[in-house]
């Protein structure tokens, strides 16, 4: 075997570091040492900066956005997921919803970027025709075993309510009682969004752009099957897409990768995103980002591109409000 040292192509520094366009004719980014990566899709190289435009930090780089051409995308930000009359208390779920409503929601509002609220609901439709795995992962839970020694091949049961099921009447902290609607189910009070995140939406309708939301059937909210976002991106020429909720491990990154292959642009703000396993979960994916086709930033460092005031944000009513029951015809 040869013992001599092999070229580390991909690592060895290019004696020209000069500005330089990459991509396409059609979907192309600028790069130079000092400001980054220019996402700003001009409709030629040589085209004249757009304006207004945003300069953000993100791992290794800098990267400088369009508003008019941006999306913050929050992914289940959902009853199902935070509220506690379903038996939530993760909080690390209830803290980046306060960072995305502190920090993303007013940065976006402040520069004019399109915000999109996705749920996951499933319409009957969707449940006749749903794939197997849809059912394994809402019905079925593994057992963990003895710290370290990960999980038996033998430990999958069946749980006791499932995707589409009844969930029956909750009670929530104050002694309300609301009725939980069929879980997951297009409609229904928990798939719905959860209070501040809701009191967000409505009041981000009469916003320019106005909010939107959207139902996802897959964990992917941009997949083949579910081209509502997508459909709705490509329309309103959105390029740039930023993103957050949980979990950073399926629906968040679902979406994401999905995505990418679509042509927009993927930021990841990982302060707005959180996950209900280990935290080596996000770790991985966070270093994934720093080095793969998307980039990897802050919904704090959002808001600082965007001039919003770190210390006068605006206070979020945290408060676990009741919305009342929403037919599918109620909710957009």
């Amino acid at each position: 075997m040869s013992t001599e040292k092999q070229l580390d192509l991909e690592r060895k520094s290019s004696q020209d570091q000069s500005p330089i366009v990459i991509g396409n004719s059609k979907n192309h980014w600028k790069w130079s040492k000092e400001d980054g990566f220019d996402l700003t899709h001009p409709s030629a190289p040589d085209s004249e900066p757009a304006h207004p435009r945003l300069k953000m930090k993100c791992a290794t780089t800098s990267v400088v956005i369009d508003p008019a051409k941006t999306a913050l995308l929050t992914i289940d930000l959902q009853n199902f997921h935070l509220h506690g009359a379903l038996g939530n208390d993760n909080p690390e779920f209830h803290s980046i919803e306060d960072t995305i409503l502190h920090y993303a929601i007013p940065a976006a509002r402040e520069s004019g970027i399109q915000i999109i609220w996705v749920t996951t609901g499933y319409a009957d439709k969707d449940l006749d025709e749903t794939n197997p795995g849809v059912f394994k992962t809402f019905n079925f839970r593994p057992l963990a075993m003895q710290s370290g020694k990960g999980r038996s091949d033998k430990s999958m049961y069946r749980t006791e309510m499932g995707i589409g099921d009844e969930i029956g009447k909750v009670t929530d902290k104050h002694g309300k009682v609301i009725d939980g609607g069929r879980m997951l189910v297009k409609g229904s009070w928990n798939s719905w969004l959860h209070g501040p995140s809701s009191n967000a939406y409505d009041e981000g309708k009469g916003a320019a752009p106005p909010d939107v939301h959207f139902y996802k059937n897959r964990t992917s909210g941009m997949c083949d099957s579910m081209k509502d976002v997508t459909d709705f991106l490509h329309e309103h020429n959105l390029r740039t897409l930023l993103f957050t909720g949980i979990n950073i491990d399926s629906c968040v990154m679902g979406t994401l990768q999905d995505a990418g292959p679509e042509g927009f642009d993927t930021i990841l703000l990982k302060d707005g995103c959180a996950n209900d396993g280990p935290s080596y979960v996000q770790s991985s994916i966070d270093h994934d980002r720093q080095g793969g086709w998307g980039f990897l930033s802050g919904c704090k460092d959002f808001a600082e591109a965007a001039g919003v005031k770190l210390d006068k944000v605006k206070e979020v009513d945290k408060a676990e409000s009741v919305v009342p029951f929403m037919s599918s015809s109620q909710v957009e």
